[in-house]
This record gives C-alpha cells, sequence and structure tokens, in this order.
C-alpha cells in the first residue's frame, strides 16, 4: 500500500505521508522552487526533483534518504550541434521556409523509470522535444538522436536541407516561445525494450527496440485543429498512460477527446462523451489491473480551463468509456475554479490524488467513491505521485534499511516473521513479570508496594488499636480506593 504523496508545486516539492491512518503534510524540500516533476524511482527509493529555476535554469536533484537530505544529478544538457525546425510548415496558407533554432534546455518536462531488468535507467522528457537516457542512475545523460532526428520532425538536420517537420509546440512555452514537448514517456512492465511517448504537438510514437528505431502510433485520433483532422502527425496528445497489469491497455486524454487501445496504441478510438462533461482534460489514471477501467479530472473546454459550471468532479469509466460515472463526493460543486495538469493525478491501488493550479489538493481511498482535502492554501501543483516510505527508506544500493530505522518499522507494520518473534518475545516477558522473586509473594511489583503504603496511613489510628490478624483479613475484603481525579 502506498503510504506517501509526493507533491510538485510552484514553490517546491511537498511531501504527505499517512500517519495513523490519515494524510498528512510533512516535509518541503526545495523550498520556493518550482518543481515541474517529482516521483520516487521504486527500484531502489531514489527521490526525483525536476527544478525549474528562474535563473539558474533546470536542474535535477535526487535524495536517497526520503526527502531529507538531497544532491545535484548529472545535469541535462543538448549535445553541441544539436538544432531543430521551430514551428509547423503546415500552418498559414503558403509554405514558409523552415526556421532552424539550436536547442537548449527549456524544461524537464516528465521522468519515467526503466524495468527491473534496466538498473539505472531513467528517461527525461524535455522541451523542446528530447528524450534523455541515462544508464547510471542519473550520473550521466544522452540525447535518444533516432527520435530526435526522426522524419516526422525532418530528419537530421546536419546532413543538410532539412526535410518537412511535423512537431510544433502546444500550450506550453518557455519564456514565452512554444516548442514541441515530450510530456509522458511509459515503459511497458512485460518487455522493457518497449517505450511510448507522447508528444505535444506531435502524436505516440513507439520504440519496441530499445530506442533505436520508432514508428508513430496515431492511427484513429484526431486533431480537429489541422487542415486534415486525420493527418498521421500533429496531434496533441495531452498524457499517455497504460495499464501496469496489461500493457496492450493504453490510454490518452488528449487536447481533441479521451482516446482509447486496447491494442497497445497501434489503433485508437474516441471515447468521449461531451453531453456527460467528458472531453476536454488533462490527466489520466488506469486501473493497474483492468486496463477498461479509468478517471479523468474534466475541463470546460480549450477556451475556458476551468472545471465545467463552477462544479469539480472526477470522471470513471468501468468498460473502456462505452460509460461514465460522476464522482463528485467531497468535491467542491459550487465556484470551482480548478485546472489540474496532466501530470498532477495519480493512482495506487484503491487510492487515487489530484491537485490543482489553484493549490487545492484532494484524496481518496475508496477508488474515487468519497474525496476529502489535503489542502487548499497549496501552492500550483505540477506533479502528484505516489510512493512508499519504505520504498524512500531504501539504500543507494537498493537494500533496505534495517527495520528498527524505517518508519514502516515505528508504525508497526512488521513482516510475519518479525511479528512471530515479537509475539514471542511478550511472552517471555510476561512469564518473567509472573514468576516471584525471592523474598517477595506471587504477584507482588515494585509498583503495588506505593499503593500499599499510601493506603496504610489512612486506618493508620484504628489498624494499631485492632489485633494484626484481624486488621489484615478486614483490608482483605475492603475494596480498594481509585485515586482522585486533578
Amino acid at each position: 500500500m502506498s503510504d506517501r504523496i509526493i507533491l510538485g508545486t510552484r514553490k517546491g516539492a511537498i511531501f504527505v505521508d499517512r500517519v495513523s491512518g490519515r494524510w498528512k503534510i510533512t516535509n518541503v524540500a526545495h523550498a520556493g522552487t518550482p518543481i515541474s516533476y517529482a516521483a520516487c524511482d521504486a527500484r531502489d527509493g531514489t527521490i526525483w526533483a525536476a527544478l525549474d529555476h528562474g535563473h539558474w535554469g533546470c536542474k535535477l536533484s535526487r535524495s536517497r534518504d526520503g526527502g531529507r537530505t538531497w544532491q545535484d544529478a548529472g545535469q541535462i544538457k543538448y549535445p553541441d550541434g544539436a538544432r531543430y525546425i521551430d514551428g509547423y510548415e503546415g500552418q498559414g496558407d503558403a509554405p514558409k521556409a523552415p526556421k532552424i533554432k539550436d536547442a537548449t534546455l527549456g524544461k524537464i518536462w516528465c521522468l519515467a523509470f526503466g524495468g527491473a531488468d534496466q538498473p539505472g535507467r531513467i528517461y527525461a522528457g524535455t522541451i523542446p522535444g528530447g528524450l534523455f537516457v541515462s544508464n547510471d542512475g542519473g550520473d550521466s545523460w544522452k540525447l535518444n538522436m533516432p527520435l530526435w532526428n526522426h522524419e516526422s520532425r525532418g530528419g537530421d538536420l546536419s546532413r543538410g536541407t532539412p526535410g518537412q517537420s511535423h512537431w510544433f509546440g502546444g500550450g506550453a512555452t518557455v519564456d514565452g516561445d512554444s516548442a514541441p514537448g515530450i510530456h509522458s514517456v511509459v515503459v511497458d512492465p512485460r518487455n522493457s525494450k518497449r517505450i511510448l511517448v507522447g508528444v505535444s504537438c506531435a502524436g505516440v510514437l513507439e520504440s519496441t527496440d530499445d530506442g533505436r528505431t520508432w514508428v508513430g502510433r496515431n492511427k484513429g485520433l484526431k486533431a480537429t485543429f489541422l487542415p486534415n483532422p486525420d493527418a498521421e502527425w500533429g496531434h496533441d496528445p495531452h498524457h499517455v498512460n497504460l495499464c501496469a497489469g496489461n500493457p496492450d491497455h493504453v490510454w490518452q486524454q488528449n487536447h481533441c477527446g479521451v482516446f482509447y487501445s486496447s491494442d497497445g496504441s497501434k489503433t485508437w478510438r474516441e471515447v468521449s462523451k461531451p453531453d456527460t462533461g467528458v472531453h476536454f482534460g488533462f490527466p489520466v489514471a488506469v486501473d493497474e489491473n483492468d486496463g477498461r477501467q479509468a478517471w479523468l479530472v474534466p475541463g470546460m473546454s480549450d477556451a475556458v480551463r476551468m472545471t465545467i459550471e463552477g462544479a469539480l468532479f472526477v470522471a470513471h469509466t468501468r468498460d473502456g468509456g462505452q460509460s461514465w460515472q460522476h464522482q463528485r463526493e467531497g468535491l467542491p460543486q459550487q465556484r470551482a475554479h480548478d485546472v489540474v495538469y496532466r501530470h498532477a493525478f495519480d493512482k495506487a491501488g484503491d487510492s487515487l490524488a489530484f491537485g490543482s493550479t489553484t493549490g487545492n489538493v484532494y484524496v481518496s481511498d475508496s477508488r474515487g467513491a468519497a474525496w476529502h482535502t489535503l489542502g487548499n492554501s497549496l501552492p500550483p501543483v505540477y506533479s502528484v505521485r505516489f510512493a512508499t516510505t519504505e520504498a524512500s527508506e531504501k539504500s543507494p544500493t537498493g537494500n533496505l534499511k534495517q527495520p528498527s530505522t524505517s518508519k514502516a518499522a515505528k508504525s508497526g507494520n512488521k513482516s510475519p516473521e518479525r511479528k512471530q518473534r515479537a509475539r514471542a518475545t511478550k511472552k517471555k516477558a510476561a512469564r518473567k513479570k509472573a514468576k516471584p522473586s525471592p523474598g517477595r509473594k506471587a504477584g507482588g511489583s515494585k509498583k503495588s508496594t506505593p499503593k500499599a503504603k499510601k493506603a496504610a496511613p489512612k486506618n493508620a489510628k484504628n489498624a494499631a488499636k485492632r489485633p494484626v490478624k484481624r486488621a489484615a483479613k478486614k483490608s482483605a475484603k475492603k475494596p480498594k480506593a481509585k485515586p482522585r481525579k486533578r
């Protein structure tokens, strides 16, 4: 069970832990610094934060002790000579000569972690449209060149005249500049060489050979803002996610609707229900076992980015988008203006959590049936990701620390073997306590002696006038006096 939520916000990484069954804010890291994305690598417990300094630029920071201390990781940098076509040649009435720009890092938009068979593998999706890969736990990074030089974005610009680019900027801007960006990187749990990326704006691309080659996966998508809505390229997925237990089920919340694939993204079908408010939005969460189940936080529209009729709700489907149910209990139904970004919604087991740009964070431990508020005055939330404090307590080598020092041990979350040893120790202590010590009657204790002495002065005069045996008999029948309340 996940017992930690990590929030990437405008003013730092905020940690929310489950304490005595209740969610509680416990720590703020990198206070005052925008965190575009924060998450925990479950393989070794390292917590990652993508810092978006206004002055110092983009940095990666990591913590290997649950967020208490942080160190700089290897920094991401575009290689010399990396260039891209600025804009989309299909825009406007007349084609224009492509404008070539040198690539510099504008934003680290998302992070993803490789499979269990890829220790040290980490991915970073960036603006302007680069997929960076690390194989040494983030100490060094390399740009994936086959994707960077893909024909859909003009090919290898270092070889001369560029081809036509179908990649262009979506809604995200860096210093007022709009450029394509990779916001979703999804690794297939069955086959870590299979990777899906979502590009805004271009579409979905897939690699089945560990990033050496890439193909487009946009059949069935609609791009109503293009002259040809059924174009192969130029789509604007807002977020791409899949079912961990059955990765053939893939979902995306798209600029032009909600789309679902049951064949591993080879084909998509639109499952929007505009008449019930399910159409425009950013994040999508998918059940870990049942790929037909998904959750969204819908918004009004592209032009009106706020809740529908001022009421906040989560939309849930159990049948692959054929029908949708609204989950509203515990969420504000009047004058709500929340916008939930693409990374600001997550699911783990029966728990779901999301945060908004207005600093509201909500969590449900009942699969969305009921929600309660974590905070209403937090900074704008950019990312929400579940983790476990047990994972965060792992050492840099990937081994768990001794149970006596972990939070799980302190909270009583013990393994069956430890519970059995604890019961045996408790029984042994009980037998030792029950056994009479030399010169003392059975059942006597150091604690009982002061009580007997304390009660003696009350009947001291009467006891002195009576025979000893009679006094002992009477005191045995009389109930022990209760201590007065103070």
